[in-house]
């Protein structure tokens, strides 16, 4: 199963598979969907690959460099330049090609992308803390969850950082919170860093 990269060319089928996705999901608040001249300026960014089965786009992960000064901006929620963040945008897998780990396979191609090309020193994503799947891979591709919070209007939402120049460092003895106490990741997630997901419980340590 081969991954390919992605262009603005394709921006049809990448629809497609987005609306296919999101009409699947039972909780239509784990997709936040993206409307085509954002796709456009994604696919656009040469930071997108994807799978191809008998010419249909079955997969695809994308990473989006922002504009500086654009509202809502994840450097903010994470305390770094925005100058120097790239997203780690959105994740499409069709229900046939679950159980391949293409989510964390795709990150890996476009992280290794992204070392090669030195342009960024942050990879910023966003998860929903109910969606599991999503964040053990997101965390197995070595980000960590610096801070939860409202994002989005009103959607709860992990930020999750990867600094591709040095590791995080912190502090003291972990804790384990599980993974729907909400309440508590709104309060002090901002304080500390969660680094491992397992047995339904996230291992945090203070910054």
């Amino acid at each position: 199963m081969e991954i390919v990269k992605v262009t603005e060319h394709h921006i049809d089928d990448v629809l497609k598979l987005q609306q296919e996705v999101y009409d699947n999901l039972e909780d239509k608040e784990m997709l936040e969907t993206i409307p085509r001249d954002l796709m456009l300026e994604i696919l656009s960014n040469d930071y997108s690959v994807g799978v191809f089965i008998n010419d249909e786009l079955k997969a695809l992960r994308a990473f989006y460099i922002p504009k500086v000064g654009e509202a809502d901006h994840l450097a903010d929620d994470a305390g770094v330049s925005q100058e120097d963040t790239i997203y780690s945008e959105i994740t499409f897998i069709d229900e046939s090609l679950r159980g391949y780990n293409l989510q964390l396979k795709m990150g890996r191609v476009l992280l290794e992308k992204l070392r090669e090309d030195k342009r960024f020193k942050y990879l910023i994503g966003t998860v929903m803390p109910k969606n599991l799947a999503s964040l053990k891979n997101t965390l197995n591709l070595g980000l960590k969850i610096v801070n939860t919070k409202i994002k989005y209007g009103n959607k709860r939402r992990h930020i999750l950082f990867l600094d591709l120049e040095k590791e995080l460092t912190y502090h003291g003895e972990p804790i384990k919170i599980k993974y729907d106490d909400i309440d508590w990741m709104l309060q002090y997630g901002k304080d500390y860093i969660g680094v491992k997901f397992e047995d339904e419980y996230i291992t945090y340590y203070k910054k």
